[in-house]
Protein backbone atom coordinates (compact mmCIF):
# COMPACT_ATOMS: atom_id res chain seq x y z
CA UNK A 1 0.00 0.00 0.00
CA UNK A 2 1.17 3.64 -1.14
CA UNK A 3 1.98 5.73 2.09
CA UNK A 4 1.05 9.95 2.50
CA UNK A 5 2.52 11.88 4.90
CA UNK A 6 0.68 13.71 7.47
CA UNK A 7 2.58 16.14 9.16
CA UNK A 8 1.05 17.59 12.58
CA UNK A 9 1.95 20.51 14.37
CA UNK A 10 -0.27 20.04 17.26
CA UNK A 11 -1.97 17.74 18.74
CA UNK A 12 -5.82 18.99 18.03
CA UNK A 13 -4.90 19.94 14.38
CA UNK A 14 -4.98 16.95 12.52
CA UNK A 15 -6.24 15.87 9.34
CA UNK A 16 -10.02 15.33 10.14
CA UNK A 17 -11.50 15.18 7.11
CA UNK A 18 -8.73 14.88 4.74
CA UNK A 19 -7.77 11.21 6.32
CA UNK A 20 -11.29 10.05 5.05
CA UNK A 21 -10.77 11.06 1.74
CA UNK A 22 -7.27 9.44 1.64
CA UNK A 23 -8.10 6.02 2.97
CA UNK A 24 -6.46 4.01 0.11
CA UNK A 25 -3.17 5.44 1.66
CA UNK A 26 -1.55 4.23 4.54
CA UNK A 27 -1.07 7.67 6.55
CA UNK A 28 2.27 8.09 8.01
CA UNK A 29 2.20 10.76 10.76
CA UNK A 30 4.89 12.47 11.59
CA UNK A 31 5.18 15.16 14.41
CA UNK A 32 8.13 17.82 15.09
CA UNK A 33 7.86 17.43 18.29
CA UNK A 34 10.44 19.81 19.58
CA UNK A 35 8.22 22.59 18.79
CA UNK A 36 5.31 21.21 21.29
CA UNK A 37 8.04 21.71 23.90
CA UNK A 38 9.80 25.24 22.79
CA UNK A 39 6.29 26.62 22.74
CA UNK A 40 5.41 25.18 26.18
CA UNK A 41 2.26 23.83 25.34
CA UNK A 42 0.13 22.19 27.48
CA UNK A 43 -0.21 19.06 25.68
CA UNK A 44 3.36 18.89 24.86
CA UNK A 45 4.59 14.82 24.30
CA UNK A 46 7.04 13.63 27.07
CA UNK A 47 10.65 12.95 25.87
CA UNK A 48 10.01 8.81 25.49
CA UNK A 49 7.36 10.05 22.54
CA UNK A 50 9.18 11.91 20.99
CA UNK A 51 12.23 9.35 19.86
CA UNK A 52 10.96 8.30 15.76
CA UNK A 53 7.61 10.24 15.56
CA UNK A 54 9.72 13.54 14.50
CA UNK A 55 11.51 11.40 11.92
CA UNK A 56 10.05 12.73 8.14
CA UNK A 57 10.02 9.89 5.29
CA UNK A 58 12.45 9.86 1.84
CA UNK A 59 9.82 11.89 -0.45
CA UNK A 60 11.18 9.53 -2.84
CA UNK A 61 9.33 6.78 -1.21
CA UNK A 62 5.55 9.25 -1.05
CA UNK A 63 2.93 8.75 -3.06
CA UNK A 64 1.57 12.19 -1.10
CA UNK A 65 2.10 14.21 1.42
CA UNK A 66 -0.23 16.41 4.35
CA UNK A 67 1.49 19.29 6.09
CA UNK A 68 -1.59 20.73 8.74
CA UNK A 69 -1.63 23.41 10.97
CA UNK A 70 -0.33 24.77 14.13
CA UNK A 71 -0.15 28.28 16.70
CA UNK A 72 3.68 28.72 15.65
CA UNK A 73 4.66 31.43 12.81
CA UNK A 74 6.18 29.90 9.45
CA UNK A 75 9.03 32.47 10.90
CA UNK A 76 9.68 30.33 13.86
CA UNK A 77 12.56 28.25 12.19
CA UNK A 78 14.82 30.23 13.89
CA UNK A 79 14.10 29.04 17.31
CA UNK A 80 11.97 26.05 16.34
CA UNK A 81 14.86 23.28 14.66
CA UNK A 82 12.09 20.81 13.84
CA UNK A 83 10.51 23.51 11.58
CA UNK A 84 13.65 24.16 9.95
CA UNK A 85 13.91 20.89 9.17
CA UNK A 86 10.51 20.64 7.93
CA UNK A 87 11.02 23.66 5.44
CA UNK A 88 13.88 21.97 4.05
CA UNK A 89 12.33 18.39 3.74
CA UNK A 90 9.30 20.35 1.65
CA UNK A 91 12.06 22.22 -0.82
CA UNK A 92 12.80 18.60 -1.15
CA UNK A 93 8.92 17.10 -1.87
CA UNK A 94 7.91 19.67 -4.40
CA UNK A 95 11.34 19.09 -5.91
CA UNK A 96 10.51 14.97 -6.10
CA UNK A 97 7.14 16.06 -7.97
CA UNK A 98 5.36 14.87 -4.49
CA UNK A 99 1.64 15.55 -4.09
CA UNK A 100 1.67 18.53 -1.29
CA UNK A 101 -1.54 19.57 0.41
CA UNK A 102 -0.55 22.34 2.96
CA UNK A 103 -3.50 23.55 5.24
CA UNK A 104 -2.94 26.85 6.93
CA UNK A 105 0.46 26.83 8.56
CA UNK A 106 1.05 23.93 5.87
CA UNK A 107 0.58 27.00 2.96
CA UNK A 108 2.45 29.43 4.80
CA UNK A 109 5.47 26.46 5.21
CA UNK A 110 5.18 26.25 1.31
CA UNK A 111 5.21 29.45 0.50
CA UNK A 112 8.23 30.02 2.35
CA UNK A 113 9.79 26.67 1.02
CA UNK A 114 9.35 28.13 -2.17
CA UNK A 115 11.19 31.65 -1.24
CA UNK A 116 8.06 33.36 -0.69
CA UNK A 117 7.48 36.06 2.50
CA UNK A 118 5.21 34.99 5.66
CA UNK A 119 3.91 38.04 7.03
CA UNK A 120 1.24 39.19 9.39
CA UNK A 121 -2.41 39.90 8.07
CA UNK A 122 -3.94 43.77 8.56
CA UNK A 123 -5.98 41.94 10.91
CA UNK A 124 -6.15 38.13 12.60
CA UNK A 125 -9.21 36.14 10.18
CA UNK A 126 -10.63 34.11 12.46
CA UNK A 127 -14.42 32.48 11.63
CA UNK A 128 -16.28 31.10 9.37
CA UNK A 129 -16.63 33.64 5.80
CA UNK A 130 -16.50 33.55 2.24
CA UNK A 131 -13.82 32.46 -0.43
CA UNK A 132 -13.84 33.26 -4.00
CA UNK A 133 -11.90 31.50 -6.44
CA UNK A 134 -9.90 32.98 -9.03
CA UNK A 135 -10.02 32.13 -13.01
CA UNK A 136 -7.26 29.88 -12.65
CA UNK A 137 -8.39 28.33 -9.06
CA UNK A 138 -11.74 27.21 -11.96
CA UNK A 139 -9.75 25.33 -13.86
CA UNK A 140 -7.70 23.80 -10.94
CA UNK A 141 -8.26 19.87 -10.27
CA UNK A 142 -8.99 20.76 -6.33
CA UNK A 143 -10.29 24.39 -6.26
CA UNK A 144 -12.94 23.97 -9.00
CA UNK A 145 -15.00 22.41 -6.10
CA UNK A 146 -15.07 25.41 -4.19
CA UNK A 147 -16.06 27.78 -7.54
CA UNK A 148 -17.01 30.18 -7.60
CA UNK A 149 -17.49 31.01 -3.72
CA UNK A 150 -17.69 28.94 -0.47
CA UNK A 151 -17.99 29.96 2.93
CA UNK A 152 -14.96 28.19 5.02
CA UNK A 153 -13.09 28.34 8.38
CA UNK A 154 -9.91 30.56 8.60
CA UNK A 155 -8.19 30.92 11.16
CA UNK A 156 -4.36 32.54 11.03
CA UNK A 157 -2.90 35.94 11.78
CA UNK A 158 0.01 35.72 9.13
CA UNK A 159 -0.43 35.53 4.82
CA UNK A 160 2.05 34.69 2.69
CA UNK A 161 3.08 36.41 -0.90
CA UNK A 162 2.78 34.43 -3.62
CA UNK A 163 6.06 32.44 -4.81
CA UNK A 164 7.71 33.09 -8.25
CA UNK A 165 5.92 31.08 -10.40
CA UNK A 166 3.12 29.79 -8.21
CA UNK A 167 -0.57 30.55 -9.38
CA UNK A 168 -3.13 32.57 -7.30
CA UNK A 169 -6.31 30.59 -6.81
CA UNK A 170 -8.55 32.05 -4.67
CA UNK A 171 -8.77 35.10 -2.06
CA UNK A 172 -11.09 36.60 0.57
CA UNK A 173 -12.39 40.28 1.72
CA UNK A 174 -9.26 40.53 3.98
CA UNK A 175 -6.74 38.33 1.88
CA UNK A 176 -5.19 38.23 -1.52
CA UNK A 177 -4.08 35.12 -1.69
CA UNK A 178 -5.85 32.21 -0.02
CA UNK A 179 -4.89 29.35 -2.18
CA UNK A 180 -2.45 28.86 -4.43
CA UNK A 181 -0.39 26.02 -6.49
CA UNK A 182 3.19 25.74 -6.91
CA UNK A 183 3.88 23.13 -10.46
CA UNK A 184 1.18 20.72 -10.82
CA UNK A 185 1.14 19.33 -7.52
CA UNK A 186 1.77 21.11 -4.86
CA UNK A 187 -1.17 23.19 -3.01
CA UNK A 188 -1.51 25.49 -0.41
CA UNK A 189 -4.62 26.51 1.24
CA UNK A 190 -4.81 29.47 4.25
CA UNK A 191 -8.23 27.99 5.15
CA UNK A 192 -9.55 24.72 6.78
CA UNK A 193 -11.96 23.14 4.17
CA UNK A 194 -11.72 20.39 6.47
CA UNK A 195 -14.18 22.26 9.13
CA UNK A 196 -16.94 20.73 10.40
CA UNK A 197 -19.23 20.97 13.59
CA UNK A 198 -16.92 18.51 15.22
CA UNK A 199 -13.29 19.97 14.54
CA UNK A 200 -14.61 23.30 15.61
CA UNK A 201 -15.92 22.08 19.23
CA UNK A 202 -12.30 20.06 19.26
CA UNK A 203 -10.73 23.50 18.60
CA UNK A 204 -12.72 25.17 21.58
CA UNK A 205 -11.64 22.79 24.22
CA UNK A 206 -8.02 24.23 23.66
CA UNK A 207 -7.20 27.16 25.92
CA UNK A 208 -4.63 28.47 22.91
CA UNK A 209 -7.45 28.20 20.30
CA UNK A 210 -10.07 30.09 22.72
CA UNK A 211 -7.43 32.69 23.68
CA UNK A 212 -7.16 33.80 19.77
CA UNK A 213 -10.84 33.17 18.79
CA UNK A 214 -11.92 35.39 22.00
CA UNK A 215 -9.32 37.96 20.72
CA UNK A 216 -10.92 38.41 17.20
CA UNK A 217 -14.44 37.59 17.85
CA UNK A 218 -15.30 39.02 21.55
CA UNK A 219 -16.80 37.38 24.22
CA UNK A 220 -19.40 35.73 22.14
CA UNK A 221 -16.72 33.74 20.47
CA UNK A 222 -18.15 30.59 21.41
CA UNK A 223 -21.66 30.75 20.27
CA UNK A 224 -21.04 32.35 16.87
CA UNK A 225 -18.15 29.75 15.74
CA UNK A 226 -20.76 26.97 16.66
CA UNK A 227 -23.75 29.20 15.10
CA UNK A 228 -21.73 29.34 11.80
CA UNK A 229 -20.23 25.66 11.85
CA UNK A 230 -23.93 24.03 12.23
CA UNK A 231 -25.02 26.25 9.43
CA UNK A 232 -21.93 26.14 6.69
CA UNK A 233 -20.52 22.84 8.00
CA UNK A 234 -23.33 20.68 5.50
CA UNK A 235 -22.17 22.50 2.62
CA UNK A 236 -18.52 22.68 2.91
CA UNK A 237 -18.43 18.99 3.70
CA UNK A 238 -19.66 18.21 0.37
CA UNK A 239 -17.25 20.79 -1.18
CA UNK A 240 -14.14 20.44 0.50
CA UNK A 241 -14.63 16.79 -0.31
CA UNK A 242 -14.49 16.69 -3.18
CA UNK A 243 -11.31 19.28 -3.12
CA UNK A 244 -9.84 16.25 -1.27
CA UNK A 245 -10.73 13.39 -3.45
CA UNK A 246 -8.95 15.61 -6.06
CA UNK A 247 -5.62 15.69 -4.21
CA UNK A 248 -6.42 11.87 -3.10
CA UNK A 249 -6.55 10.92 -7.25
CA UNK A 250 -3.27 13.39 -7.64
CA UNK A 251 -1.75 10.84 -4.96
CA UNK A 252 -2.79 7.44 -6.98
CA UNK A 253 -1.10 8.92 -9.74
CA UNK A 254 1.89 9.74 -8.12
CA UNK A 255 1.79 5.82 -6.98
CA UNK A 256 1.37 4.78 -9.72
CA UNK A 257 4.86 6.22 -11.20
CA UNK A 258 6.69 4.72 -7.73
CA UNK A 259 8.85 1.00 -8.78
Amino acid sequence: MASVAIVRHVPWEGPHRIARCLEQFELVECEPLDGFAQLQLAAAPSAGQAQGQNALPDPERLAGVVVMGGPMSANDDHRLPGLAAELRWIERVVAAGVPYLGVCLGSQLLARAAGAGVRPGSAPEIGFAEITVTAAGEGDPLLRHLAPRTVVLHWHGEVFDLPSGAVSLARSALTEHQAFRLGDRAWGLLFHAEADEQLVACWLREPVMRREARDALGPQFERSLTAAASAHAGELKRRGDAAFRAFARACAERASEMP
